[in-house]
């Protein structure tokens, strides 16, 4: 069996994506800094009997996504899917406070970096008979929500650049999804709930307009991933998946 490729794996939310995409495929785990996590998270695999290796990757580089994905590939003779789980610390606070030097670095790792993420990962896919990607977003795309902007605005950007990708790779048998997640039971918003009184309100705004009434657990993204990447979303493509307990409704 051919590889998964998971860009953002050493994160929260990536590690349960992780050891739940090892059942079905050997990984390849790309990092940004957390290089002794990513280590770790390859010996959990590996001790539950999966295989696993760990590649530093620059996702505002294009020729550093390139390395990953084709580092990616020649470890497991080639590759069935990537994931991309990442997104940069943003700013809780009104489009007016944003200053220029946030709007420009999470607009250059989110929109930029997902760019490169889709450019190289088609090509790589298309190259060995096709295969399916998945990039996380979020259910502002959706249903806008005050003092989240930064979430909302860049991964707008980047739920069109799935659309375009699998508009324009249906035909090379390349799949292309989005995972818009709400507010996910993680440890970054039990954080962020205690630290931050602006990011507060956003999470208890959003929550109280979630007609389930509870936070999404990360194994139910997990699980849709999971989905997303195996042959029974076959015919599934160009889709953006509110994950959200009901509030983007």
């Amino acid at each position: 069996m051919k590889g998964i490729a998971i860009l953002g794996g050493s994160g929260g939310l990536g590690e349960v994506i992780v050891r739940t995409l090892a059942q079905r495929a050997p990984l390849t785990i790309g990092y940004a800094n957390n290089e002794e996590k990513a280590a770790r998270l390859v010996e959990q695999v590996a001790a539950a009997g999966g295989k696993a290796k760990a590649v530093r990757v620059d996702m505002r580089d294009g020729a550093s996504v390139k390395s990953f994905l084709d580092k990616a590939a020649s470890q497991w003779g080639g590759l069935d899917s990537i994931v991309s789980a990442t997104g940069p610390a943003i700013p809780l606070c009104s489009l007016a406070d944003v200053t220029d030097e946030d709007f420009k670095r999470i607009y250059d790792t989110d929109v930029f970096g997902s760019f490169q993420v889709l450019k190289h990962g088609a090509a790589t896919l298309a190259a060995t008979g096709g295969g399916a990607m998945v990039l996380f977003v979020t259910t502002a795309v959706l249903r806008t929500l005050e003092n989240d902007g930064m979430s909302g605005g860049p991964k707008t950007a980047v739920a069109g650049l799935i659309r375009q990708t699998a508009r324009e790779m249906g035909p090379r048998n390349v799949r292309c999804n989005g995972v818009a997640p709400g507010v996910i039971d993680a440890g970054i918003v039990h954080s962020s709930f205690e630290a931050n009184p602006v990011a507060k309100g956003v999470i208890t705004d959003c929550m109280n307009k979630t007609p389930m009434g509870r936070m999404g657990k990360p194994e139910e993204i997990a699980a849709l991933v999971d989905f997303l990447v195996s042959p029974g979303a076959g015919y599934i493509s160009g889709q953006i998946i509110g994950i959200d307990g009901g509030y983007s409704a």
